[in-house]
């Protein structure tokens, strides 16, 4: 298919981040293949707190026949936000990559739910084009008035293991931990400190947690996390690994029993989507994505965000109920052959998909 924008037009623009996060992979990704067609486009990096009127200048410095694209990320920096204006002139060349939204956390009250929409609206309707990772993504913008046509899904790459590399559920004595494991950036919209709660007021400790994530960002959070595993005396039970590269933890994988996502707010959740591609049984709230690979009740358990109780419950019963998760890991090996999940290569291609609209 040709495409109808000029080659050597395309500058994605995103934050350097001191942590790898499910977003920066996605768009290393992307530039990558950009920088590959060396006639098509590049990458740089501009800081997220650094002035405004920097990124208008560099703008300014490069031909008017480019495309911009910008990180989303830039729209949780109020500064930013409230320079749109500012940025007017461009937004015929401007599109939105945008991994997350600040205004769908569940922890904020819904009048400052409200005022963080209100701003990103105004940039969401300004710019010429968006594009999302997942089509619950697209169709919660469509809803809030957002036209859809402007909106683009180009979903992450996942890598999909072959059944025949994983092994069968290991059945466990009652005298064996239950490895569980969780994937993402310490923060609370991650959840982790709920998860750690949780647990230390289960009477069982029949678990072994591995927590894996760049830890030090949010350095008080993680304290508050530490703190509770101390109190509770849960050292032998929580790992608290930090970052690990994503080999390590897809080597880590085959020891857990099953993977939990206690974030509340996900556009896509591309850690959760891994441990399925690698057969692991999951429970989680039911944000983002991950409806389109867990059935409820089969390859995992899904808890409507907000229910801390209900995860807690299920939980429960998966660390007492040993039968009840066996079948859920059967199922889930089962459940491979049915998954449908990107290329990175294809998730470019559905990308450039954004300029051809």
């Amino acid at each position: 298919m040709k495409l109808r924008y000029e080659a050597s037009t395309i500058h994605f623009i995103q934050p350097q981040l001191s942590h790898v996060s499910g977003g920066s992979i996605y768009n290393s990704e992307i530039v990558k293949r950009l920088e590959q067609e060396t006639i098509r486009g590049k990458g740089f990096f501009h800081a997220l707190n650094s002035p405004v009127t920097e990124l208008i200048e560099r703008f300014n410095a490069l031909p008017a026949s480019c495309t911009f694209v910008l990180d989303g990320l830039y729209l949780t920096i109020p500064e930013f936000k409230a320079s749109v204006e500012k940025f007017s002139p461009y937004f015929q060349q401007i599109y939105l990559m945008l991994h997350y939204l600040e205004s769908r956390n569940i922890y904020y009250s819904n009048q400052e739910k409200e005022a963080l929409w209100t701003s990103e609206k105004l940039w969401l309707k300004a710019v010429n084009g968006i594009i999302v990772p997942s089509l619950q993504m697209r169709d919660y913008l469509s809803s809030q008035g957002i036209e859809k046509d402007k909106i683009t899904v180009a979903f992450p790459g996942i890598e999909k293991v072959q059944v025949s590399r994983l092994s069968d559920p290991k059945k466990l004595s009652e005298q064996e931990p239950i490895n569980l494991i969780t994937v993402g950036t310490f923060s609370q919209g991650k959840g982790q400190l709920d998860l750690v709660q949780m647990l230390a007021q289960m009477q069982v400790k029949n678990f072994r947690l591995h927590l894996i994530g760049e830890c030090e960002q949010n350095a008080s959070y993680t304290e508050e996390i530490l703190a509770i595993i101390e109190r509770s005396q849960m050292q032998d039970w929580i790992i608290l690994h930090g970052y690990l590269p994503q080999q390590a933890m897809f080597d880590l994988f085959p020891q857990c029993a099953l993977y939990l996502s206690p974030s509340t707010y996900e556009s896509y959740s591309m850690a959760t989507a891994e441990a399925v591609a690698h057969g692991l049984p999951v429970l989680a709230y039911a944000t983002g994505a991950i409806t389109d690979w867990i059935e409820d009740g089969s390859n995992g358990i899904l808890i409507e965000p907000g229910k801390q109780e209900q995860f807690f419950k299920a939980l429960t019963r998966l660390l007492t109920v040993r039968n009840e998760l066996t079948q859920l890991q059967t199922n889930a090996l089962a459940h491979i052959a049915n998954l449908s999940f990107n290329s990175w290569d294809k998730t470019y291609r559905d990308f450039l998909q954004a300029f051809n609209k």
